[in-house]
C-alpha cells in the first residue's frame, strides 16, 4: 500500500514494484461531490474504491484483532509527535524573537508597547483556543485553497524562494508542520519532498558557482534545516545518538579542551590558584604560537587527542551502522542533491557531491543535535561546560570529514587530520549509501487520486496561520500567478485583501475541511508536481530494470 511507504520506507537492497498496475495519465475525477468523468474506466474507479475503502477511518470502530488495535494506537502516537514536533519549532521561533528584542531592550532601543509584546510573549504559552471562521463560505474559500496549495507543491515552493529571511519561519511552521503535517502519512510527505525538488532544483539552476552551492543562510537552507526538525528525523536522532551523547555528558569532570591557548591559561589559572608563583619560562599573557610550542602544552593534548578520535570515530560507527534508520525523507533529500549535482557538473567526483551531501546531512541534521542535544530531547538536561566543548568538537570533526577541512582559523585541529585521513572514504561511501532510495512518483499519483475522492481531508491550522499563508501569497501574487485561468489566481481574487494578524490571546485553531473545487485533469499531474513526464518514465524504467537485474540468481 502506498501509506505503507513512510512507515517501512523502501530501501535499494529491498524495494520491490506496486502490485497495482500503474495508472494512466488521460482520465479526469471531479470535484468534492465525487462526480466521474463519463472517460473513466472501470478498472480505475474499482481501484481507488479500493484504496479509499482501505484507508475508511470508520472501520477503525469495528476492529477487533489486537494487530489492528495497535496500529490504532501507532496513528495515535504518531499525531502526537506531529503535534509536538510544531509546538517545538514555534517555541524555538519565539526564542529567537525574544533573542532579538531583548537585545534591543538592553540597549534602550525598545519602545513600550514593544516592551508589552515581548512581556505577552514570555507569558502566553497557553493551548490555543479552537474556533472558526466566521462564515461557510470562508470557511469552503480557505479550503480550496489549502487544498490547491497542497496538492500543488509547486506553489509553495515558488513562494518560499520569493519569502525573506524575515518572513521564512512563519511560512515554514505553516507548510512543514501543519499544511503537510501530518509526518507519517505518504501523500503529505511526498508531497513536500516533491517542493523540495522544484526548491533545490531552481537552487542549482540559478547558482553560478558549485562552491557557493547550499552554503549560505538563506530561505532554502532554513527549509532544509526546519525538515529535519519534524518527528521521523527526531525519531532517528534520539534512537542513534542519545545513548552515545548521555554516556559521554556523565563525566562531566573530564576535560578534552585541545586549543593550546586555552589549556595555557588553564595552567596558569591552575598554578595562580593554588597560591604558587608562575615559573620565570610561564609568562603570563602569550600568543597562540608560543602556547602551541610549549612542551607542556603538547604534552597535555596528546592522550586528549587520541581520545577526541576514539570518541568522535564512536559516533560515526553508529551513524554508519544505522543507515537503513535513516528517514526516507532524509535520504531522498540526499538522493536528489546528489542527482543534481550529476546533471548540472557532469564530471564531478562522488567525492566532490558528498560534500554537498554532507553539508546537509551533517551540518544541518547530525551536528545540530551534537552540538544541543537538550534541544532535541536526547538528553534530560544541559551537559556542563566541559562535555559541551567536547561535543563541539565531536560536531567539528564529523562536518570536516564530510566537508573539505579548513583550519585557517583554528589550526589547532589540523592535529586532528589522522581520523579525517582513516574516516574519510568510509564517509563517502555511507553518503552515497543514503541516496540509495526508490523514488515515490508512482505512489504519489495513487494518493493523489484517492484524495480527490475523500470527504474527510481536514487540516488543524490557526487563523493566525492562514491569514499569513493568504498575505504571503496576496504580496507575491504577481509571480505566483499564471494567466488569467489561473486556479490560484481566482481563488486569490475570491478570497479578496488578507486579514490583519489577530493578537495572541484572539487566534483560534480550527480544524478546515480540505476539498478541490477543480476539475482535475491527471495529464498535468507531472505539471502540477512540477516533474516532467520524461523524469517519470524514465524512473519507473529503472526501477524495472532494477527490479530485473535483482531476479537473476547470484
Amino acid at each position: 500500500m502506498a501509506t505503507a511507504t513512510l512507515l517501512q520506507p523502501a530501501r535499494a537492497s529491498t524495494s520491490t514494484t506496486s502490485s497495482f498496475e500503474p495508472l494512466g495519465r488521460t482520465n479526469t475525477f471531479g470535484s468534492h461531490d465525487g462526480t466521474r468523468s463519463l472517460r473513466t474506466s472501470t478498472k480505475r474507479a474499482s481501484m481507488t474504491a479500493l484504496l479509499v475503502s482501505m484507508s475508511s477511518k470508520d472501520q477503525d470502530m469495528q476492529i477487533s484483532d489486537e494487530l489492528a488495535r495497535a496500529q490504532v494506537i501507532l496513528r495515535m502516537l504518531k499525531k502526537k509527535i506531529s503535534d509536538q514536533s510544531k509546538k517545538n519549532f514555534v517555541l524555538e521561533k519565539d526564542v529567537r524573537y525574544l533573542d532579538s528584542r531583548i537585545a534591543l531592550l538592553i540597549q534602550n532601543r525598545m519602545a513600550q508597547e514593544e516592551q508589552n509584546e515581548v512581556a505577552s510573549h514570555l507569558y502566553d504559552t497557553a493551548e490555543l483556543q479552537q474556533g472558526s471562521f466566521p462564515n461557510d463560505e470562508k470557511t469552503q474559500r480557505y479550503g480550496n485553497l489549502l487544498f490547491l496549495l497542497q496538492s500543488e507543491p509547486r506553489h509553495i515552493a515558488q513562494l518560499c524562494r520569493l519569502v525573506s529571511m524575515a518572513e521564512i519561519d512563519s511560512l515554514l511552521q505553516t507548510v512543514m508542520f501543519t499544511v503537510y503535517g501530518n509526518q507519517y502519512e505518504s501523500r503529505e510527505e511526498h508531497l513536500l519532498l516533491t517542493m523540495f525538488q522544484s526548491v533545490l532544483t531552481h537552487q542549482f539552476d540559478t547558482t553560478p558557482e558549485y562552491a557557493n552551492l547550499l552554503r549560505q543562510n538563506t530561505p532554502v537552507s532554513r527549509m532544509m534545516t526546519t525538515y529535519t526538525r519534524r518527528g521521523p528525523g527526531q525519531s532517528y536522532l534520539k534512537e542513534v545518538l542519545a545513548k552515545r551523547i548521555n554516556s559521554l555528558i556523565e563525566n562531566d569532570k573530564r576535560d578534552l579542551e585541545i586549543n593550546p591557548l586555552k589549556v595555557y591559561e588553564n595552567m596558569v589559572r591552575e598554578i595562580e590558584d593554588s597560591g604558587n608563583e608562575l615559573p620565570e619560562n610561564m609568562p603570563r599573557a602569550v600568543t597562540a604560537e608560543y602556547a602551541a610550542e610549549h612542551v607542556e602544552v603538547q604534552n597535555i593534548i596528546a592522550p586528549r587527542l587520541q581520545t577526541l578520535t576514539q570518541l568522535a570515530e564512536g559516533v560515526l560507527d553508529e551513524i554508519i551502522s544505522a543507515v537503513e534508520a535513516a528517514p526516507y525523507g532524509i535520504r531522498w533529500i540526499c538522493k536528489s542533491i546528489r542527482n543534481l549535482s550529476r546533471r548540472k557538473y557532469p564530471d564531478a567526483q562522488d567525492s566532490a557531491i558528498c560534500t554537498l551531501i554532507g553539508g546537509f546531512f551533517f551540518l544541518r541534521f547530525i551536528n545540530p543535535a551534537i552540538v544541543t542535544p537538550k534541544s532535541y530531547m536526547l538528553i534530560e538536561k544541559i551537559p556542563s561546560e566541559k562535555p559541551k566543548r567536547t561535543l563541539t568538537y565531536i560536531a567539528k570533526m564529523l562536518q570536516n570529514l564530510a566537508n573539505k577541512p579548513l583550519y585557517a582559523k583554528e589550526p589547532y585541529m589540523a592535529k586532528l587530520q589522522p581520523f579525517i585521513e582513516r574516516n574519510k572514504d568510509r564517509c563517502n561511501n555511507f553518503m552515497l549509501d543514503l541516496c540509495e532510495v526508490q523514488d515515490f512518483y508512482e505512489s504519489l499519483e495513487m494518493d493523489t487520486y484517492v484524495a480527490l475522492s475523500k470527504r474527510d481531508i481536514e487540516l488543524n491550522i490557526s487563523l493566525n496561520e492562514v491569514y499569513a499563508t493568504h498575505e504571503l501569497l496576496e504580496k507575491h501574487k504577481t509571480a505566483l500567478v499564471r494567466g488569467e485561468d489561473s486556479n490560484l489566481g481566482l481563488l486569490l481574487r475570491e478570497l479578496g485583501p488578507a486579514p490583519p494578524q489577530l493578537p495572541r490571546k484572539d487566534n483560534r485553531a480550527i480544524i478546515l475541511p480540505l476539498f478541490s473545487r477543480f476539475e482535475t485533469s491527471f495529464d498535468d499531474l507531472t505539471q502540477q508536481l512540477d516533474i516532467t513526464q520524461e523524469e517519470v518514465l524514465f524512473l519507473e524504467a529503472k526501477n524495472t530494470f532494477v527490479q530485473i537485474i535483482r531476479s537473476l540468481p547470484p
